[in-house]
């Protein structure tokens, strides 16, 4: 206790700091001199320690951590060493003395003094989180090739002395800066970041935004119509196509809440919000229904509102089939491809005009099941308006075709009566005609003459002349032969043919290339190209008498337009025949199997290629037909074998037989070969008549001519499907004249027609009739073969100016009155009618659209599509958006299209697909065209608005870095910013990567890397700043930079008012970055950060140690998570 007291006596004897230095330079320093300074004094002391350098308590003063030391050191007896001088006990005892005393003063003047502040660095995780909150890109990780943290001996990552910077580590933080500052897209109104680096991934994630965005309103079943290579039936319908509204959902709600919603108990809004349906458009529906229906309003929202009423079972599919139908004919999708060419859509859907003053019938007559008459009905129904003037006309109704003169059906009653007893005067003469047909022996005969002498019709017996091949015959005749050769097509001279300049073509191919002309002609091919009126052919006129194989392959040569029809026909002097015939789309082939001709030299076979549809655009059709001798020499004749090498021989060719004359290119007429509907009818072979035919006894002849009469007029009955029973249909209809000019003048005409239901004369080739009503008309078999029924109808103009009506030809009986929305509604041209049936009409486009929007945005309906992108959702922000919904909409499409700068593309897609059709397509150079001017007037507006925003993305830089920095910038910091933008501009490096760079710069600013506070300026302690609080709360519970609402309440200040500062602290611990103050704190804080990742047991040992370790460190984390938040 003495010793105590006396050293307390000694060091406050030497408590002042002038004492101290004076007992420091008389007595201490001579006493380190003597014992201390042989070890540590000049540049080589021991330890890095020298005590020579320590002149006065002043520089004592400077570091204090050695004197620790030396103090420790003079306790321990450390020092001296042993080996070297000691001092005395009373030397030691005043060296230490004074070391206490000095050490002593200095602790009382720094009381409550922290000592050196070290300047804290962001820790890896602390500068993750920072860019994921600062940027909203989660998947950030810049720090991944950082070295790790170091942890102090408190083991926490974030303390300052454990935080070094070295020159590698700035070398990585400026590489972190450049990888997140090139995730900065640059926006109409700003900057945002994302997680994709290039131009294309960033503009698909816009697109799959709006996709997300449309999803929430329409069917997202991915179905067939919008590709390029769908069929023609996908791509016609349009009933649930991409896009279109789930119109079922919304009518079950209608119905299953009708009772709830008409008394008031609940609303559309609740209704729609418990069935997950759009509340503006079920309102709207619901409005409809239960409006009340009007005469003068649309028919069809009538009809809908009428069944809907009517639904008592809760059943709403009938009504959602109904819209579905009427939406098939009033709608109708585009190819976005041809949208801005010329005579090109505007729009992908568009409406289809239902609405006509005729209805044009083309009903191509079939065989009815027993072969007995065929029906076929006239129907016209109301639309539900009433029938005041619902008068029609039936205009000429007529059979055509068959390769027969027109018939008017008010002929046809008559005409039937009138060929029956015709029929049966010549099957009763049966043996007469043979044997005028015996005494044929020369190819004139004379058929007047003959007839006369036989007592039988002359007309008839040419019919049995021309059935049984006797009588005039010869070579066919072949019109139409080209005559001009086209030489050099598509500019290579291996492809010359004969033709037109324009169409119809043939064309060979001598080469061994494939190439374009347009369209593909491939090596030693021949390819033919018809106009829109007239077929091109290829005809084989045989050099042969007998049998031959005829087979025939057809295939699209060129990828666009839409098919072509065909024909393979054998031709004589007296008959013409089809082998075969087909048609195909775009893309498409076809072909006729093997079949056995008997020919007689000088008849043809030919091949003939037709527009399908009347459409000839891209009709080049690559042909081929071989020809083969079914026995002798077994010739053969190839249409591309003998042809593709020497097609400029001649016009017509020989063959490689050496025959000359054989091979013909020609066309003609279309109608010519369409009109022809089927084979030639020749004897039956193993038939009564071909027994006839081969028999040369005169008296056998006339006894099978009697047999042959016997079976013509139903004395004998031949099996069903036997030769004399295919024998009797023959014979049946070459016992009437093919013309029947003469017959008609005597027959009485169908009474119904050419009278008015009024009373007053119409034309008398019409029909007229009052809707509703269904006139039928019956047609006798052997008059309808072949043929066509061709009419008109419309509204009758003297009584019918008013009315409005469905017409319908059909050869199954319909429903009376029924409205279907596959037939046409008929008014008369310019009537109050029309104008009220098209507003109708729109009333339901407007509300059921076939589909809301184009989802699919990238437009992938046409090979070649200028089009990089297509909006198209007028319905969708109509019917079921708020003004909220299409702010939104817009600004998501602005962003697609500034992102991948669409405009300046198109200007090069619209080249490039240009200048590939002037080698390929001269048709669509044309089409093209139109969209030049727009597109790059489109384009120049772009590039002015790139650069009307540059300003507008540097002050968004600002904006950004005040965030980073975590508190305002200064005026100089500011302009610093902007020289540096500006000098890299001067640089000529582009806008983007200019902000980039300025990005960059400001994310390895030490403003941002530091959590630097401004210093007090006196010795006393200060309060931080509103901006530093928010900061030390934001990193402490968070490890990251404050948010949005903490850095408002540091500018307002409130963050000193305890009660705010509470209440921002329980907002944020409710946060899910709360867990981040879990790891970062809790975790180190127990040494077991990163412990799901820990490898350090032995597997073998503890084999399900590597299943828990996530789980027991995921406990560990919810738990302290729960704790900082409960």
């Amino acid at each position: 206790m003495l010793l105590f007291s006396l050293s307390l006596g000694v060091v406050s004897s030497l408590g002042q700091s002038a004492d101290l230095d004076k007992a420091y330079r008389a007595e201490v320093r001579p006493l380190l001199d003597q014992f201390c300074f042989d070890c540590h004094a000049d540049d080589d002391a021991e330890a890095d320690i020298d005590l020579d350098s320590f002149q006065s308590a002043d520089d004592i003063r400077s570091n204090t951590k050695v004197w620790i030391k030396v103090d420790d050191m003079l306790s321990s007896r450390q020092m001296p060493p042993k080996k070297s001088d000691q001092p005395s006990d009373a030397q030691r005892g005043k060296l230490q003395k004074w070391v206490h005393a000095f050490l002593l003063e200095e602790a009382k003047a720094r009381a409550g003094d922290p000592g050196e502040v070290v300047l804290r660095r962001l820790n890896n995780d602390e500068y993750n989180y920072s860019v994921r909150d600062l940027t909203g890109v989660a998947s950030l990780n810049p720090t991944r090739e950082f070295p790790v943290d170091g942890a102090a001996g408190e083991g926490f990552t974030n303390a300052g002395d454990a935080l070094v910077m070295s020159p590698a580590l700035v070398s990585k933080f400026l590489d972190a800066g450049k990888e997140v500052a090139q995730h900065a897209v640059l926006l109409p109104d700003g900057i945002r970041f994302s997680k994709y680096l290039t131009e294309r991934d960033r503009a698909d994630d816009l697109m799959n935004r709006i996709q997300r965005f449309y999803a929430k309103y329409m069917d997202t079943g991915s179905n067939a119509g919008d590709n390029w290579d769908d069929s023609a039936e996908a791509k016609a319908s349009v009933i649930n196509r991409n896009g279109s509204i789930p119109i079922e959902h919304y009518f079950a709600a209608t119905l299953g809440e009708r009772d709830a919603l008409a008394k008031g108990e609940k609303s559309v809004v609740a209704v729609a919000e418990a069935r997950g349906l759009n509340a503006k458009y079920l309102g709207l529906l619901w409005v409809m229904l239960n409006r009340n229906s009007d005469p003068d309003g649309s028919f069809l929202l009538n009809n809908i509102r009428k069944r809907w009423r009517a639904t008592r079972d809760g059943n709403h599919m009938p009504i959602v089939e109904e819209v579905r139908r009427w939406q098939q004919v009033l709608w109708r999708f585009d190819p976005i491809g041809h949208i801005g060419r010329a005579g090109g859509p505007t729009a992908w859907m568009n409406s289809e005009n239902m609405i006509r003053t005729t209805a044009d019938f083309n009903l191509e007559l079939k065989r009815s099941a027993d072969g007995g008459d065929v029906l076929v009905y006239l129907a016209a129904s109301d639309v539900g308006d009433g029938n005041e003037h619902d008068f029609v006309r039936w205009r000429n109704p007529r059979l055509v075709g068959g390769g027969k003169a027109d018939l008017s059906m008010r002929d046809v009653p008559g005409l039937a009566k009138r060929l029956a007893k015709l029929r049966r005067k010549t099957l009763d003469n049966t043996a007469k005609f043979l044997a005028a047909a015996a005494e044929v022996t020369s190819d004139e005969p004379d058929v007047a003459a003959l007839a006369k002498r036989h007592e039988v019709d002359a007309v008839a017996l040419g019919a049995w002349l021309d059935y049984l091949a006797l009588g005039p015959g010869g070579p066919v005749v072949i019109d139409g032969l080209f005559t001009r050769k086209m030489l050099n097509s598509g500019g290579y001279d291996f492809v010359n043919g004969w033709g037109t300049p324009g169409t119809p073509s043939v064309a060979a191919n001598s080469s061994d290339s494939e190439v374009r002309i347009p369209g593909t002609a491939r090596p030693h091919t021949v390819v033919a190209h018809p106009s829109p009126t007239a077929f091109v052919a290829v005809g084989w006129r045989s050099p042969i008498d007998g049998i031959v194989s005829v087979s025939a392959k057809i295939a699209d040569a060129h990828s666009c337009g839409n098919g072509v029809e065909w024909w393979v026909q054998h031709r004589t002097s007296r008959k013409v025949g089809n082998l075969g015939h087909g048609e195909f789309e775009v893309n498409g082939s076809s072909g006729m199997t093997a079949k056995t001709v008997s020919v007689q030299e000088g008849e043809v076979i030919l091949i003939a290629i037709g527009p399908r549809q009347g459409n000839h655009s891209c009709d080049l059709t690559q042909i081929d037909m071989t020809i083969t001798e079914t026995s002798g020499d077994k010739r053969v004749w190839d249409v591309a074998k003998d042809i593709s090498g020497n097609i400029l021989g001649g016009n017509p060719l020989k063959d490689s037989h050496g025959h000359a004359g054989v091979w013909y290119f020609f066309s003609g007429n279309v109608a010519d070969v369409t009109k022809v509907s089927g084979g030639m009818m020749t004897v039956p072979t193993g038939s009564l008549l071909s027994s006839w035919k081969a028999e040369t006894n005169a008296a056998k002849r006339a006894g099978l001519a009697k047999r042959i009469e016997a079976v013509a007029t139903g004395a004998e009955i031949p099996r069903p499907g036997s030769p004399d029973a295919i024998l009797l249909q023959h014979l049946q209809k070459i016992s009437v004249p093919r013309r029947f000019e003469s017959v008609l003048k005597t027959i009485v005409p169908d009474e119904r027609f050419g009278k008015h239901p009024l009373g007053q004369p119409v034309v008398t080739a019409d029909l007229i009739s009052k809707a509703p009503s269904i006139v039928e008309l019956r047609i006798p078999a052997e008059l309808a073969e072949g043929r066509t029924l061709v009419l008109s109808g419309e509204l009758e103009p003297e009584h019918g100016e008013k009315g409005s009506v469905q017409l319908t030809a059909s050869m199954t009986k319909p429903e009376a009155n029924e409205l279907s929305p596959g037939r046409s509604i008929i008014v008369a041209a310019g009537s109050d009618s029309e104008k009220r049936l098209i507003a109708g009409l729109d009333d339901f486009r407007d509300l059921f659209p076939a589909s809301l929007c184009y989802p699919r945005i990238v437009p992938v309906d046409e090979v070649v599509t200028i089009a990089l992108y297509h909006r198209e959702d007028e319905p969708l922000q109509r019917l079921m958006l708020d003004e909220a919904g299409k702010t939104e909409l817009d600004r998501l499409w602005d962003e697609l299209i500034y992102v991948s700068k669409e405009p300046l593309k198109l200007v090069v897609s619209h080249e490039q697909n240009a200048a590939f059709a002037t080698q390929d397509r001269p048709d669509m150079v044309v089409a093209f065209a139109p969209m030049r001017n727009p597109i790059r007037k489109q384009a120049n507006a772009f590039r002015k608005r790139l650069e009307a925003d540059e300003p507008k993305h540097l002050y968004e830089v600002l904006q950004f870095a005040d965030r980073a920095w975590r508190r305002p910038l200064t005026g100089e910091e500011q302009e610093n910013l902007r020289m540096l933008y500006r000098g890299l501009r001067e640089q000529e490096i582009a806008h983007e990567k200019a902000i980039q760079l300025t990005i960059a710069r400001v994310l390895t600013s030490p403003a941002f890397l530091y959590r630097r506070e401004q210093p007090g300026g006196g010795a006393k302690p200060e309060v931080v700043s509103s901006y530093e609080q928010a900061a030390r709360l934001s990193y402490f519970l968070w490890s990251s930079l404050p948010d949005k609402e903490l850095r408002q309440a540091s500018e307002e200040g409130e963050l000193a008012n305890e009660k705010t500062l509470l209440a921002q602290t329980r907002r944020m611990l409710r946060d899910s970055r709360t867990r981040r103050m879990a790891e970062q704190f809790a975790c180190q804080w127990l040494h077991i950060s990163g412990f799901n990742q820990n490898n350090d047991k032995n597997v073998k040992l503890y084999p399900e140690f590597p299943e828990l370790r996530g789980a027991m460190y995921e406990e560990s984390v919810r738990f302290f998570e729960d704790m900082f938040r409960n």
